[in-house]
């Protein structure tokens, strides 16, 4: 039975489709490093030792959260209180998402952006229900985008509608000096711009909170959607608090630039060079089949050759594109969806290539007559990403070449550029801001290339002419989504899922698979809010037509 109240019942149930036990208790080893020096920090320090020294003496916690509702900062009314607290789990590090620890003014002020008061047996995990919390989002004021939570934990019995005000006046002065701290940043980085811009033959790009600073040279080399990237690339190198990143970036102009990027105080000062390696290729994407999701050459090798292959990929990958790309004209197609005998029977028998999309789907009796025909035919085939199943195995088994197409979260490089070809298939005086274009860098796109064409169709649909800012994209894709963390968690997260895809969602067989504890595994999933349904997960919940 769900509590009465509206916002703790809705958490609840998003609670209960990560598959989130009540008897579930939050790991205290599970932490990562926190950044001693960030903005928050550094804004909240002075109000949180005010705070704790108002509570000095009664059995409350001040516990403070960043953007990702990692737990940065605990301060202690009580030192007995700490053994309490951190015996639960609450401890620096740690990260408090509902996927992992259920209801509480934490998870659920991250989730909902408001303030939550969470009281008892309304938390959704057994082992906090003897604890009365209130939880506020900490808004940056010069994006206006949540910065972290603040949040007072105490016994129930200890419980007062007064501290909500009170914590609402110590949530005033962090997001005060947060934006004194923003001023003082960006006058950190443009003094650090100024001072790279001395050489006139680099492109020098500063970007900072709300902030992008261009000499003459990178306004000239870059175009919108290289600063996008550029910006995808700040934030992860942000994320990964390292200080100093060196890489070779192709630009949306196909040329090369030697990039070195290092974290100054405001934000990440970008230089770059031409690389002057090979004449420059365009890397413009002209359209959603043309986002190299495999090399041309290599399509066109593998047709000339004869050679059948299997293609297999996330749903809007472009597998039915590629494939098509494979066959060639002399080819026929059939769908594993909706092929019969009879369709099989029918195909020419002169016709060169058969191409199969969605063979996993294929019907036992279908799939033995294709197995009969293609004896004498070259195969083309696409599935899903996943387990094939044993009546396609002798069919599989004839493709000596598996092409895997990327996700587009996997190339968020790459994001910028197609996401400005397809606004300018669908309208020709229509352009996406790089704010825009971050924003969308920035998204999961489960549905991968089709998911993205919808989106840019909504938007060509809504304006005729003019820029393209992030309020114009469509409800649920205008703010990034939490952000795994850079590319290894990334690869973590789609090593998961790739995994209890292709055990069909038996997390026994997939930690197995991945040679983890089944424990480690509901960790994992937990932590990269991997959606479960009773067939395996939302995300993976078996082979989807693409």
């Amino acid at each position: 039975m769900y509590p009465e109240r509206p916002v703790i019942a809705s958490s609840w149930r998003r609670t209960e489709r990560y598959g989130l036990s009540p008897s579930s208790r939050v790991d205290p080893e599970d932490v990562e490093p926190v950044d001693a020096a960030s903005r928050l920090r550094r804004a909240a320090d002075p109000v949180l030792s005010h705070l704790a020294a108002s509570l000095d003496g009664a059995p409350y916690t001040v516990i403070l959260a960043d953007h990702d509702a990692r737990l940065v900062d605990l301060r202690f009314g009580l030192p007995s209180a700490r053994d309490e607290i951190e015996g639960l789990g609450v401890v620096i590090g740690s990260q408090f998402l509902e996927s992992s620890t259920g209801t509480n003014s934490i998870a659920t002020v991250f989730e909902t952006r408001t303030g939550v008061a969470v009281h008892g047996d309304e938390h959704y995990l057994e082992a906090f229900r003897g604890l009365a919390c209130y939880g506020l989002p900490i808004l940056d004021p010069s994006t206006r985008r949540a910065a972290g939570v603040l949040d007072i934990t105490c016994p129930q019995d200890h419980a007062s509608a007064l501290l909500r005000p009170f914590l609402l006046r110590g949530v005033r002065e962090i997001e005060a000096r947060l934006l004194g701290d923003v001023r003082q940043a960006r006058r950190g980085l443009l003094e650090a711009f100024d001072l790279a811009s001395t050489r006139p033959d680099a492109a020098v790009i500063a970007l900072g909170v709300d902030v992008v600073l261009t000499n003459d040279t990178a306004a000239e080399l870059l175009q919108p959607a290289d600063h996008a990237a550029l910006r995808t690339l700040a934030d992860e190198i942000q994320r990964a608090r390292g200080r100093d990143w060196r890489c070779t970036f192709t630009l949306t102009s196909g040329r090369e630039v030697d990039l070195e990027a290092t974290v100054v105080d405001g934000g990440t000062l970008i230089r770059a060079e031409l690389a002057h390696r090979r004449a420059p290729v365009p890397r413009q994407v002209r359209s959603a089949t043309q986002w190299e999701a495999w090399p041309h050459a290599e399509l066109a090798r593998y047709r000339v050759d004869g050679t059948s292959v299997l293609v297999r990929g996330e749903s809007g990958t472009g597998r039915r594109t590629v494939a098509r790309e494979l066959a060639g004209a002399a080819s026929t197609e059939l769908d594993g969806t909706t092929a019969t005998v009879a369709d099989v029977d029918a195909v020419p028998p002169d016709v060169a290539t058969i191409v199969v999309t969605d063979v996993e789907l294929l019907a036992p009796a279908a799939a033995v007559a294709l197995e009969r025909l293609a004896r004498g035919h070259r195969l083309v085939l696409t599935a899903a990403t996943g387990t094939l199943g044993p009546r396609t195995t002798a069919l599989t088994a004839r493709c000596p070449v598996h092409l895997e197409l990327p996700t587009l979260r996997s190339r968020r490089d790459r994001i910028p550029a197609l996401a400005a070809a397809m606004l300018a298939e669908a309208g020709p005086d229509l352009r996406f801001t790089p704010g825009a274009l971050a924003v969308l860098a920035a998204q999961d796109w489960p549905g991968n290339l089709g998911e993205l064409a919808a989106v840019v169709g909504h938007v060509a649909r809504r304006r005729q002419a003019g820029d393209i800012t992030d309020a114009d994209l469509p409800r649920g894709h205008r703010e990034p989504r939490a952000p795994v963390g850079g590319a290894l968690r990334q690869a973590e997260r789609d090593a998961v899922v790739d995994a209890l895809r292709t055990c069909c969602g038996n997390k026994v067989q997939a930690a197995d698979m991945l040679g983890i504890s089944r424990n480690t595994l509901y960790r994992y999933i937990r932590q990269y809010r991997i959606g479960v349904s009773h067939n395996g997960t939302d995300e993976v919940a078996g082979p989807r037509p693409g």
